[in-house]
């Protein structure tokens, strides 16, 4: 088990907040602990030596009694950088893309029929924004520290903001704003919830449009690569509505998707915060899940690579994080079909990033599958290249 390089993260006695940073609460309940994760998942290292310096973050849930949001106490925003080498695209698949492709018609025939104004806070590579501008969206503007240059070929129709954005940079109408993946980035949640009610208000009523991991899921599977240092937040359904009401939206929406493992909901700004509460003891479930479920995948991982070399599909979020939960000596590679992070290494263990098509692949003894979501696609690649070895599908 590789447990990370150290960093100013891994003191133990590192501050924890005593305060949940959604509604403020001091009712906090414990009992994950986890040190030596990579704090950045997605960024395009360079070298083994760089990627060693992500190493070292310490995970240390708590879960609030009274609005039921789980969270890192034990997150430091000043170890993360979001800049033009992060890279947290998954259009690269065609099972993602389809996913992609079914949020942004739903999106464009509810909001955006007719035209439409778009504004995206976090709008990473503007993939999804490029998905509203190709079914006939007017404008569309992107805000992030990460987001491409103006223009580039493949964005004609886009204006990108390089920063990130308040309520008082919104001079203009918009009919929707969209935020996929990004409220579980946020250290303060409480207060950027009530700033993009704020900016829905300034963009003349916009709906808004939240993406984010479903923590249910994760517990009913008992995903412990789904908990890393990146995501310092974790919102079960209800805990996601009851948060943004308080922020002052009233929900339209509010469904599953990605195979159940995200949630997308749907808002409108409504006359004035309300207040509720969601409960907790989701994290004592996760807490009894997994400690089963880390033993049998290490196991798992023994058996099936019969003493040769084994691999990790997927260099994302949860591929990082299982190669540095899991990586050994015979972990040769992480597998990825981005371009961007081929010939790279992976944050915090430095295990190296090839493509599909590398000639390595044939002569794994095992393959794991980091989201079952993919299998699927990845099963047909390995039929193609001829792989005869064990495949694992966490």
């Amino acid at each position: 088990m590789s447990t990370g390089t150290a960093s100013s993260a891994t003191d133990p006695a590192v501050a924890l907040r005593s305060r949940c940073p959604g509604c403020g609460s001091a009712e906090l309940s414990g009992g994950f602990r986890r040190r030596g994760q990579p704090v950045m998942l997605n960024y395009r290292c360079v070298s083994v030596a760089q990627a060693k310096e992500f190493g070292g973050g310490v995970v240390d849930l708590k879960e609030c009694q009274e609005c039921g949001l789980v969270f890192n106490a034990a997150f430091d925003n000043a170890l993360i950088r979001y800049d033009a080498s992060y890279d947290n695209r998954q259009g690269f698949s065609g099972a993602f893309r389809e996913h992609l492709d079914h949020v942004a018609s739903g999106l464009t025939q509810r909001y955006l029929a007719g035209g439409g104004k778009v504004l995206e806070v976090g709008c990473g590579k503007g993939e999804f924004l490029r998905l509203l501008r190709d079914r006939g969206c007017a404008r569309c503007v992107g805000y992030d520290t990460s987001c491409p240059e103006n223009g580039g070929e493949e964005d004609v129709g886009i204006d990108y903001v390089r920063s990130y954005v308040s309520a008082a940079d919104v001079k203009d109408a918009f009919d929707l704003v969209v935020c996929r993946h990004v409220v579980e980035h946020v250290e303060e949640i409480g207060p950027f919830l009530a700033e993009l009610a704020r900016i829905a208000r300034a963009a003349g009523g916009a709906r808004v449009a939240i993406e984010t991991p479903e923590f249910e899921w994760i517990v009913d599977h008992g995903c412990l690569w789904d908990v890393f240092y990146e995501h310092c937040n974790y919102f079960a359904m209800p805990v996601l509505a009851g948060l943004c009401e308080q922020a002052g939206f009233e929900v339209i929406r509010h469904e599953r998707v990605f195979g159940d493992q995200y949630q997308l909901i749907e808002l409108q700004v409504g006359s004035g915060p309300s207040t509720s509460s969601a409960g907790g003891g989701r994290l004592d479930r996760f807490n009894e899940i997994i400690r089963r479920q880390e033993s049998e995948l290490v196991k798992a991982i023994h058996d099936g690579r019969e003493d040769a070399g084994w691999a990790i599909w997927g260099a994302g979020a949860k591929g990082v994080t299982l190669s540095n939960l899991l990586g050994d000596a015979n972990l040769e590679a992480v597998i990825d079909s981005n371009p961007a992070k081929q010939g790279g290494f992976v944050p915090g263990i430095g295990t190296g990033v090839i493509s599909p098509e590398d000639d390595r692949i044939p002569r794994l003894g095992l393959i794991l599958i980091a989201n079952p979501m993919y299998e699927l696609e990845i099963r047909e690649v390995l039929r193609l290249r001829g792989y005869t070895g064990n495949v694992l599908v966490v």
